[in-house]
């Protein structure tokens, strides 16, 4: 797959007629892919483009969006639909572009397009004037078809807003059912305090990553992966509250494994909530009620497809 990054200026136009749709496309979602599907559903080659940072750090500084997916899980998502090309770009570099700027400089100047497939919802260009009745007058007049994608609809729209709320809520079982896949973290595994050891479950420490969503604080079933290996783990997010905590992490105790994991680099993939994070009276209730957590792990991930 081609990337296509840095100023725009510098981008090799690509040589037309392509299939294009443009969005964050973060979590690339079952709402997503229906919209990608359709991008590939012709004969020309396709392209995404996609911003980075979130469009909503540009329009509101400060406002910090989590995000579902990196850019770089974006792209490898993106690679695993089969896209071609995908275009990452700043909008702050195009956000002064009114709408025939932005088609003509963009879409047509840069991305060669032939096709355009966007979602009914879909705005661009300087204070979002344009939409997709601007998009298919454009069309006519430089060439192009428009095909216009209903949202998708799931108990509501499915949407990334939605899906990182119930990421929030701990609901990861209703997020990945929205996603089409497993809500993930990954981090370098950091020393802790020793303290799962001492009590008989080593936890793999990772620390938040930078700008993801974290889901509420508790403990959940989950895979942990590293590298191409995919272990069951019963995971803790959140401070340790029976041990005076504050600082939030996510440990990961990964069944029936004895490994050194510091310095390497593990993906948390989580499957369901077992419970909310707890402040014990004990350490030893606390042991328990971890028997119990791990117990209950153990029998959610015998039916979970390994992969998704």
């Amino acid at each position: 797959m081609k990337i296509l990054d840095g100023p725009l200026a510098a981008w090799e136009a690509q040589e037309p007629p392509n299939a294009v749709t443009i969005g964050v496309f973060d979590g690339v979602h079952v709402g997503h892919r229906v919209i990608l599907g359709r991008l590939g559903a012709g004969p020309y080659p396709t392209t995404v483009l996609t911003f980075d940072p979130h469009p909503a750090e540009v329009l509101s500084p400060g406002t910090d969006p989590r995000l579902i997916t990196t850019i770089d899980e974006r792209i490898v998502l993106l690679a695993s639909v089969d896209v071609d090309t995908v275009g990452v770009l700043d909008l702050a570099e195009i956000r002064h572009l009114d709408p025939e700027e932005f088609v003509s400089q963009v879409l047509v100047a840069k991305l060669g397009v032939g096709r355009l497939i966007v979602g009914s919802d879909f705005q661009f260009g300087r204070d979002r004037a344009g939409d997709c009745d601007f998009l298919r007058a454009a069309g006519q007049r430089h060439g192009f078809e428009v095909e216009v994608v209903d949202l998708v609809e799931s108990d509501g729209v499915i949407s990334s807003s939605r899906i990182r709320r119930l990421i929030e809520e701990g609901d990861v079982a209703a997020a990945a059912s929205l996603l089409g896949s497993r809500f993930l973290l990954t981090n370098v595994v950091t020393r802790g305090d020793g303290r799962g050891t001492g009590i008989g479950f080593p936890t793999a420490n990772l620390l938040p990553p930078e700008r993801k969503v974290v889901p509420g604080n508790g403990v959940y079933a989950a895979f942990a992966r590293l590298g191409t290996e995919l272990f069951p783990a019963a995971v803790n997010v959140g401070v340790r509250p029976t041990f005076g905590g504050t600082e939030l992490l996510i440990e990961a105790f990964i069944l029936d494994f004895d490994r050194d994991l510091y310095g390497k680099v593990l993906t948390v993939e989580f499957v369901q909530r077992l419970r909310p994070e707890l402040k014990f009276e004990s350490v030893e209730t606390l042991i328990a009620a971890i028997h119990d957590d791990v117990a209950r792990v153990r029998e959610i991930l015998k039916s979970v497809p390994v992969a998704t």
